[in-house]
């Protein structure tokens, strides 16, 4: 071997080392931001759906995988350090300060800082779908949860009550407590809807992913995820007083409530298939998975 293709092995070679050693860096930086963000994703019933977040990411990095062997370049190197040395300072003032949010968000930019210094901005943009998803893998602060929580309440309890008074059911709401001849109702902060919300907001931006639907027929169904997950709420919530009224309240309280998840799940899950079909239908064509 000449000098010349020595050297330029040398210059090839030094990039992947460089790669590893910057992985091995991110993973003892952030092993127990990580380790704290799984186990909320366990014991915590509100961000379950984060566990399925990075597992979905990966996948549809992997789905690319053709795509990014030949993607390179395009800049971005400036960006990368400025990106790498702003994750950096939330990462030690949230370590600092006991601030688990600050602390976690900047994962999902310290590897976008990365991406850009050693792959270039071509290949960020390439990933931009699987990257920007990952920040949904990381729980609100509970202060901004719980402000959130009470407003959902009391529109929750008041969209079932207008339900249940359609049906012909004889309620009575005083804020986010409903009063039946047999049962009371309260609908506490986990059938606020804000679970179902994120979950379903989180599914909507996977559906969008594979729907194969433009730009704007997306964002019309990412949006309808909202309305979407408090309509499900809303049935769950009517369901649960229907049920008390008719089979009564050991009913409501025992199966029922068992499987309200799952309806909520369902009913949203149902209801954003029916919209995709729509968007498809009125573009022309049957639903079908991006390529």
């Amino acid at each position: 071997m000449n000098e010349t293709a020595a050297r330029s092995e040398r210059r090839t070679a030094r990039p992947g080392a460089a790669a590893i050693a910057a992985a091995a860096l991110l993973v003892g930086l952030y092993l127990p931001v990580l380790a704290a963000l799984a186990k909320q994703w366990i014991v915590d019933p509100n961000y379950q759906h984060g566990i399925a977040v990075p597992i979905v990411s990966a996948f549809f990095v992997w789905r690319r995988r053709g795509v990014l062997r030949s993607t390179d370049g395009g800049g971005g190197a400036a960006a990368g350090w400025a990106l790498v040395a702003f994750a950096s300072a939330l990462l030690v003032a949230g370590t600092a300060a006991a601030e688990l949010f600050t602390a976690r968000v900047s994962l999902p930019l310290m590897l976008i800082g990365v991406l850009l210094i050693f792959r270039g901005a071509a290949f960020v943009r390439s990933l931009a779908f699987p990257l920007l998803f990952l920040f949904l893998m990381i729980p609100l602060p509970y202060i901004v949860y719980y402000r959130l929580t009470f407003p959902m309440q009391l529109m929750s309890a008041k969209l079932a009550a207008a339900v249940l008074q359609s049906a012909g059911v004889e309620v009575i709401r005083r804020g986010n407590i409903l009063v039946l001849p047999n049962y009371t109702l309260e609908v506490v902060a986990a059938c606020s809807g804000l679970r179902s919300l994120m979950t379903l907001v989180t599914l909507s931006l996977v559906l969008c992913a594979v729907s194969g639907l433009g730009n704007r027929r997306r964002a019309i169904l990412a949006a309808s995820s909202v309305p979407i997950a408090i309509a499900a709420n809303t049935i769950r919530l009517a369901l649960t007083a229907i049920g008390a009224r008719v089979a009564g309240p050991a009913f409501a309280d025992g199966i029922l409530h068992e499987i309200s998840g799952l309806i909520v799940f369902g009913t949203g899950f149902v209801m954003l298939l029916a919209v995709w079909g729509v968007l498809a239908w009125q573009r022309g064509k049957k639903p079908h998975t991006a390529r």
